[in-house]
Formats: C-alpha cells, sequence, structure tokens
C-alpha cells in the first residue's frame, strides 16, 4: 500500500515491518514512570564505540557542555546503560526495547531484534505477562 511520495521514488514495501520504541531520557516516562523495557540487548562489547560515536557528535557535545556540565551526557549514557543492564540480571550494559503494536505491520511473534542478536538478547516475560494481564495504565 503506497503511503508517501518518496525521491527517489521507490515501490512500496510488503514484508513485515517490527517498530520499537527506544527507552526515553532517564528511563521514565513525562509523567515521571519508571519504564521497564519488553526486552534487552546486550551493549556490554560495544559500549566503548557507542560512547565514542555519541561523543564524536561534535554539535551535540558543544550544546550539552555548554548546558549540562562538561561529558555530563557521556556519563549519563553510561550510567542508564548500566542500569538497564542490571534490569537483566546477566548483562552489564544494555540497551531496553518495547516493541509496538504488530497490528498491521506483522505476525505477533515477529522480532527480528531477537532473531539478530540470539543470546544477547534477552525477553522480560515479566513485562509481556503485564501487557496481557493489562498491567500498564
Amino acid at each position: 500500500m503506497p503511503n508517501y511520495r518518496t525521491r527517489p521514488a521507490r515501490r512500496p514495501t510488503s514484508q513485515e515491518v517490527t517498530l520499537y520504541h527506544a527507552m526515553p531520557h532517564g528511563l521514565r516516562d513525562g509523567l515521571r514512570r519508571r519504564i521497564i523495557p519488553g526486552a534487552f540487548a546486550n551493549t556490554t562489547s560495544v559500549q566503548a564505540t557507542k560512547r565514542a560515536a555519541l561523543a564524536a557528535h561534535v554539535s551535540q557535545k558543544a550544546w550539552l557542555d555548554a548546558s549540562q556540565g562538561l561529558d555530563s551526557y557521556l556519563r549519563a549514557m553510561d550510567t542508564m546503560s548500566r542500569e538497564v543492564g542490571r534490569m537483566t540480571r546477566r548483562f552489564t550494559h544494555a540497551e531496553g526495547w518495547r516493541r509496538h503494536s504488530h497490528l498491521g505491520f506483522c505476525g505477533p511473534e515477529v522480532d527480528p531484534l531477537r532473531d539478530a542478536l540470539g543470546r544477547n538478547y534477552f525477553i522480560n516475560r515479566a513485562h509481556e505477562r503485564g501487557l496481557e494481564e493489562g498491567a500498564w495504565p
């Protein structure tokens, strides 16, 4: 189904699509509620690379250093990465992800991050049960 015109023009895709929501900054939503990921990606082996990539973002670095203190954004990334890793009880550093509703996009069990990351991916079963029980406000 075509939705948008693109430049250059592209044919519509008919493959399954999975949308993921990244964790919010501070690991809380706009109402200060702690957000628990539905799945975790182990980033321990690439943490130094992530830090270097973030530090190389020159315009962000200049603005954040001036507004929040020298390298505070790098420390915040490390702190949040460790906190998400602790949630897994298995990874030192991790990213948290929440899958968007599959309706209209793919089947309910389609999870390409799981398929790509294997042992470096951990599904939060308590979160999944909570979705079924309607535990989220």
